[in-house]
């Protein structure tokens, strides 16, 4: 692989050392503005950051000449398998550079460990993955998919953080017959919407709403909430979020007293705040993430409102990326997600004791995701023997995925090939060791994303 290659961005796994050390030096230095990036995490249009250019399209690529995944020294040299021992190619797609790095970096962290626990072999053959920078913009994720698929000549895809991105690639997967497992971006219309579905298209996440409702009826039977109101920030994903959460609320029989939708990336949530201050409520539900949540949960304590009004929300509200950074200020906040390192299971504390030892923190919700989606692939290639070539049968062997996970069973909704999986209710609470942590209250098992 040349030098100039490198720089484009794409690589391969098996060749880990300048890339890595690149990767977690860009981690590193985005870390902070990276939290306001974690908005676009849920699947709705983030604030527009400046889009990296594409590369300039040669007629005739060259093709790429990677270094193997069997280079590490837990693959073995020479692997044995379908297709004369060819490696399966698997196309990464993510947000390396810019404001998204940490969502892209953390994804990788999950399907790297993953991969690594199985020597990159899965149904007889070596795994390579080549990596690409969407930016987590459309027209470079479109460009950069199919450099992956012609040039590189890449079996599936897997990845993509937003949603504009995961749209912008829907006509493209289809057409080109290349499985794509969405690693993280929300957009419900994608498999929710008959219309927009793909049987090329599979995701490990979310739909926006899918975690966000159960809270609903939680939160008005258990909690004993009647009157609640309502704040997100005001664009798609926020909007769709709190939707799912008002719906399942008012027909548990609750009341949604007001609705206040600060712009993305609010220093001062003060206004809103003094207004959600004159709301008769029980209790406020919330969505925000990144920096507007860090700023949202410590205003909302310094205003008074945490002893007149508790705290409910998504997860992202509370994530493990900045929970430290919120403080005392999250203390018994209650919110609703799809995962949390603190689950006591042997899966989760399995996971969650590796993901420890090779990185120094706990997974989070992106780790996870990315974690999933590996396995879920290498589930695939043994089902079929390495055979991936072979579309049909192994579109229907990821239909037909389930184990056991960290969280519990997985598999996939047979009609939209998202991922069924449970919420859990957790309450922020100061752990053993000091620090703080999601501790989970309850649990509902069996969402899938058309259950709202």
């Amino acid at each position: 692989m040349s030098e100039k290659r490198e720089l484009l961005g794409s690589t391969v796994l098996g060749a880990r050392c300048s890339r890595r050390l690149l990767l977690r030096g860009a981690f590193a230095a985005a870390l902070a503005p990276s939290l306001g990036a974690l908005l676009a995490a849920c699947g709705g249009e983030a604030a527009p950051t400046p889009a990296a250019p594409a590369p300039a399209a040669s007629p005739t690529p060259p093709a790429a000449t990677p270094t193997p995944a069997a280079a590490s020294p837990t693959v073995a040299a020479t692997p044995t398998g379908q297709a004369g021992g060819e490696p399966v190619r698997l196309g990464v797609l993510l947000p390396y550079s810019g404001v998204y790095t940490a969502l892209g970096e953390n994804i990788t962290r999950g399907l790297e460990l993953y991969l690594e626990e199985i020597g990159y072999q899965a149904g007889g053959r070596t795994i390579e993955v080549y990596k690409e920078d969407d930016a987590a913009n459309p027209e470079v994720g479109l460009t950069k998919a199919r450099q992956l698929v012609e040039r590189d000549g890449v079996h599936l895809l897997a990845g993509i953080v937003h949603s504009g991105v995961a749209t912008a690639l829907r006509d493209f997967v289809d057409s080109q017959q290349i499985p794509l497992i969405i690693a993280n971006a929300g957009a419900a219309a994608l498999t929710r919407d008959p219309a927009q579905r793909s049987p090329y298209i599979f995701r490990v996440s979310f739909a926006n709403g899918q975690y966000e409702w159960p809270l609903g009826p939680y939160a008005h039977d258990s909690l004993g909430y009647a009157r609640v109101a309502v704040t997100a920030p005001d664009y798609s994903a926020g909007h769709e979020k709190a939707n799912a959460f008002k719906a399942a609320f008012q027909k548990a029989g609750g009341q949604i007293v007001d609705e206040v939708y600060p712009p993305l990336d609010t220093a001062d949530f003060g206004p809103f705040l003094q207004r959600l201050q004159q709301a008769q409520v029980d209790a406020v539900w919330a969505f925000f993430a990144g920096a507007d949540a860090v700023r949202f949960v410590q205003q909302y304590n310094d205003f008074g409102l945490k002893d007149q009004f508790p705290l409910i929300g998504a997860g992202d509200l509370v994530d493990e990326a900045y929970l430290e950074q919120q403080g005392e200020a999250a203390l018994d906040a209650v919110t609703s997600l799809h995962y949390t390192p603190q689950y006591d299971s042997s899966e989760n504390q399995a996971f969650v004791q590796a993901f420890r030892g090779k990185h120094g923190q706990v997974p989070n919700q992106f780790a996870y995701q990315g974690y999933l989606c590996a396995r879920v692939i290498a589930e695939a290639l043994d089902a079929v023997e390495g055979q991936v070539e072979e579309r049909e049968a192994f579109l229907s062997a990821l239909k037909q995925v389930q184990f056991t996970g960290p969280t519990g069973q997985f598999r996939f909704h047979p009609e939209t090939q998202n991922v069924v999986f449970t919420v859990f209710f957790r309450r922020v609470e100061r752990l053993d060791d000091g620090s703080l942590g999601n501790v989970v209250l309850d649990k509902v098992e069996g969402i899938d994303d058309l259950s709202f």
